[in-house]
């Protein structure tokens, strides 16, 4: 049984649930949204953004699920199938399900409301009907999604935790088949080989995507079948890993030719969905460049921040316990308040930047203010995570 304490991939995991926060606050300051995703935006935006947010969403969720099937594998180990289906019930699909009752309306309400008044100059805490309407035509005609379709907005993560823990039977199958060429997949696991391989894997699931991006599909209630294969994928890789987990300190060696790597496949990965998303008719040849680009960056990347976790924060911290703790909760909060801070702010002519940096700081201070004080030791915190916790902040001594 694995007892080791992975303090970096703590770190990581918990690191990522604050690039959520920057993930959707540079969501609302893009010049130039996805096709897929033609959101309206403050009218204060800038370039940057729009490349912030794509490098963040390259990884992000690929890699979270990348460590959520590692972490199950290791659920398994330690409390077998059917107590990892009890434990994942209790820690992951109960709270969706309040997050879906509590959260959820008001993340909506805030995000019509920031929406609405990007779009009509309007800044009404209660969405005008007639505007709301107008604008979900709208909507409707760039997207194909009817009006009022059912979204869980950041709630899916949760929603497609929940589906592919299902998949727990066919990791331990494919775990079981791997032995009779462990030797060999070891081997591929530690060298450069193995980049390659999932790359290749990652680049056929993307196919479905046009510009090789995955911005469309996944929020909604209906389960979207390319999304699913895509992240699905991480996560059964991530399950594999575990058994195999040895090779993950290959990856901390591996982080400075990683990052150069990474500086050069993520601007071209940019460059050639904008060459497709700007051809008519889409060419197939674009389209075979991209999505062979993309799924290289995006496991690039992957193990650039495994590594980089490994090989700088792979020990016992306060900081590493504090982010590992609370990153459920801020999970759960940051997108209402993101979109309440945007809201609030369309109605000032302010720098981006400006903008950008008060949205995610006063993000940042709710989030943890509320874990530190309303959350870790009540029963929100037995709810979310089994057990009360007393915590100091993580510079205090």
């Amino acid at each position: 049984m694995d007892e080791r304490r992975y303090y970096g991939l703590d770190a990581l995991r918990g690191g990522m649930m604050m690039l959520g926060i920057v993930l959707h606050a540079a969501l609302l300051y893009l010049a130039d949204p996805p096709p897929a995703m033609p959101v309206p935006t403050d009218r204060n935006h800038a370039y940057v953004f729009d490349v912030l947010f794509h490098f963040i969403h390259s990884f992000r969720m690929p890699a979270f699920f990348v460590l959520a099937g590692f972490f199950t594998s290791l659920l398994v180990e330690k409390r077998g199938l059917w107590g990892t289906f009890k434990n994942r019930g209790a820690r992951v699909l109960a709270p969706l399900l309040v997050a879906m009752v509590v959260i959820l309306p008001v993340t909506a309400l805030l995000t019509i409301d920031f929406m609405l008044s990007v779009r009509f100059g309007t800044h009404d805490l209660w969405p005008n009907l007639a505007q709301a309407r107008a604008f979900g035509e709208e909507m409707r005609l760039k997207t194909g999604v009817p009006a009022g379709t059912p979204a869980l907005l950041h709630l899916w993560f949760l929603y497609y935790l929940c589906l592919f823990y299902l998949l727990i039977p066919v990791c331990q199958w494919l775990v079981r088949r791997s032995l009779a060429y462990e030797a060999g997949v070891r081997k591929l696991l530690a060298s450069p080989a193995g980049l390659v391989v999932f790359g290749l894997f990652t680049a056929a699931t993307l196919w479905p995507f046009h510009g090789a991006q995955v911005h469309d599909g996944f929020m909604f209630l209906k389960p979207h079948v390319p999304s699913l294969v895509y992240y699905g994928s991480f996560f059964v890789f991530g399950y594999c890993f575990h058994f195999y987990r040895d090779f993950l300190q290959v990856l901390a060696r591996w982080v400075p030719w990683l990052a150069a790597l990474a500086l050069v496949l993520f601007p071209l990965s940019l460059y050639v969905s904008h060459l497709e998303h700007a051809a008519a008719p889409p060419a197939l040849g674009q389209h075979l460049v991209a999505v062979l680009v993309h799924g290289l960056c995006t496991w690039t990347l992957i193990y650039l921040v495994i590594g980089f976790a490994l090989r700088r924060f792979d020990y016992e911290s306060p900081w590493t316990l504090y982010y590992s703790q609370s990153s459920y909760w801020v999970f759960l909060l940051h997108m209402p308040v993101v979109a309440l801070a945007g809201w609030w702010l369309v109605q000032f002519d302010l720098p981006t930047t400006v903008k950008f940096l008060c949205v995610v700081g006063f993000t940042a201070m709710v989030c943890f203010v509320t874990y530190h004080y309303g959350v870790q030791k009540t029963w929100i915190s037995v709810f979310l995570s089994g057990q009360r916790f007393n915590l100091k902040w993580p510079w205090q001594k």
